[in-house]
């Protein structure tokens, strides 16, 4: 496969515009509507507290680009591709002028907006390239700084940013445990079991960890699983950060600006080789990657690569992040497939048993697991800072891990019982972007106030390390660094079975036959049995 060299290639085309365009469109489209004369208002002030919408039809602008003459700009379709509600929350420095004050944007004199603005707000650069900024996936603290500086506000991100690098305090802190220690084999019998009580009396091994966190049903940090993979970069202990620039060439000798004075995208690289971001631009840099099991709109890496360097991704709220349920599944990225194995520690996935027919195999290899009928289960992520997944609860009730390669990500994880309308979940609105909730959020989940018992555990995640997501938690996840992570979900027969049973009853009901009819030649009557007893239907 032919690798383009997306270093002298800075600057977004409009073809490429049109791609951000579009899976933004798909992944939010409720923020269509919204344009950069509107004022400074939360997408989801009405989670927050406020029931008031937005609505495009009254706005006022003291630098004389009035509403009117916003719906009076070319289609996005047709020029730039941008929406402006991407950024309506102000959680980030903006490279628009700003139409509100004290928000972290900078102020610009309407004739020149548009060597700042990108997409349709553009009036000066809407059919050129995008003003280029000497930046990678991240904004200084100088340049906070000085747009603090011009309207006496404050950079919110970047005050958050420096709280959250902090770690979590003991009452909050997941536990930490060592992959070695938890992936020993211990006795069991399901008779200790809190729900398989089943005739199935049978001592087996099982590791500690089904025992004391599956079981348990509570969340967990593992260090040390990522042992023998390819996927993880190297580390040197005590050295500084690697500067990596994406065609490969010596990041020693790289400035920034070359002396041709095209600009060089460097990226934030903590390790070398592995899955850095980096490194699998330079892999893949043409390969289609997908965003969302919602909707099927797809980008190029190296597109997404670009996009996050550029003042759109760098002034978006929540920048978009790949989340890609069928990576591995095409010729080109299966060999991602062979460089990362599933932890040890962790028990059986039920759902690989799914009945494949007659003369299906059952065992298959990590490739041949591609072929079976069941539910997304296993996504590589990609983000740069700000973005990261909204408040949400894992599918079908299964247990997650989620192991970082590069990069670093701040947790909330909530008991099952805490109500949903009190963290910000709802059915019948959009969900919360993450970097919104925490703003909006994070301290009333933190205060004195919060009731104990719906206290959520917090964990700060670097490369190297695991997180165990437990059934039926509710939690978010937001990057703090452009972050590259590998995440699985599984069914397990331990923790709240049932529950899990139900729900893939009700929300798969073809998989759960042929589940059902898997487990049963895989000899588990155990749990056959125990789902009869239940009356659960599968």
């Amino acid at each position: 496969m032919m690798v383009k060299n997306y270093v002298h290639e800075r600057y977004l085309d409009p073809e490429e515009r049109f791609e951000i365009f579009t899976v933004k469109a798909a992944e939010r489209p409720h923020l269509l509507r919204w344009t950069p004369a509107e004022s400074h208002e939360s997408e989801t002030a009405s989670i927050a507290g406020t029931n008031e919408e937005k609505k495009i039809d009254s706005c006022s602008d003291n630098n004389g680009f009035d509403d009117s003459e916003a719906l009076q700009l070319p289609p996005p379709l047709t020029d730039g591709c941008d929406l402006p509600g991407w950024r309506c929350a102000g959680i980030a420095p903006s490279m628009n002028s700003s139409l509100c004050d004290n928000k972290g944007e900078i102020d610009v004199d309407y004739p020149f907006q548009g060597s700042l603005n990108v997409g349709a707000a553009s009036t000066l650069f809407r059919r050129e390239t995008m003003f280029p900024f000497i930046c990678s996936s991240a904004v200084s603290k100088e340049f906070c700084d000085g747009i603090t500086s011009v309207h006496g506000g404050s950079c919110w991100w970047y005050s958050a940013k420096q709280q959250f690098h902090t770690p979590p305090p003991l009452e909050r802190a997941a536990p930490v445990v060592q992959h070695e220690d938890v992936a020993l084999l211990v006795e069991y019998n399901p008779q200790t079991s809190s729900e398989l009580k089943a005739d199935h009396n049978k001592t087996r091994k099982v590791t500690i960890f089904s025992l004391e966190y599956e079981m348990k049903n509570r969340p967990v940090k593992i260090l040390g699983a990522t042992n023998g993979w390819e996927a993880m970069p190297k580390y040197e202990d005590g050295s500084e950060p690697r500067r990596q620039v994406i065609d490969g060439s010596d990041p020693e000798k790289s400035s920034g600006w070359m002396d041709n004075g095209e600009f060089s995208v460097l990226f934030s690289g903590e390790g070398s080789g592995g899955w850095t971001f980096a490194n699998l631009v330079s892999r893949f840099g043409d390969v289609m990657f997908r965003f969302s099991d919602q909707h099927g709109e797809m980008m190029s890496l190296g597109t997404y690569a670009k996009y996050i360097i550029n003042p759109e991704g760098l002034s978006d709220d929540s920048p978009l992040g790949i989340y890609d349920s069928e990576f591995g599944d095409d010729e080109v990225t299966s060999v991602l497939l062979s460089e990362y194995s599933v932890p040890t520690c962790f028990s059986q996935d039920l759902f690989e048993l799914v009945d494949l027919g007659e003369n299906g195999p059952t065992e298959m290899s990590e490739q041949e697991q591609v072929k079976i009928p069941r539910p997304p289960y296993r996504w590589i992520l990609i983000g740069p800072e700000r973005s990261g997944t909204g408040m949400h609860v894992d599918p079908l009730w299964t247990n997650a891990w989620v192991t970082v390669l590069q990069g670093l990500k701040r947790w909330l994880l909530f008991p099952p019982d805490t109500p949903h309308d009190m963290i910000g979940m709802s059915q019948d609105k959009p969900q919360i972007p993450s970097s919104v909730w925490f703003h909006d959020f994070y301290d009333k989940v933190t205060s004195s106030s919060w009731p104990k018992c719906y206290q959520p555990v917090e964990v700060l995640q670097h490369a190297g390390e695991t997180v165990f997501v437990p059934a039926g938690w509710p939690h978010l996840v937001l990057n703090l660094a452009l972050t590259v992570a590998v995440t699985h979900n599984y069914a397990s027969e331990f923790g709240p079975f049932s529950r899990m049973c139900e729900e893939v009853s009700v929300e798969e009901p073809e998989f759960a036959v042929r589940w059902y009819s898997g487990l049963r030649k895989h000899g588990r009557d155990d749990l056959t049995l125990f789902a009869r007893q239940k009356n659960l239907i599968l």
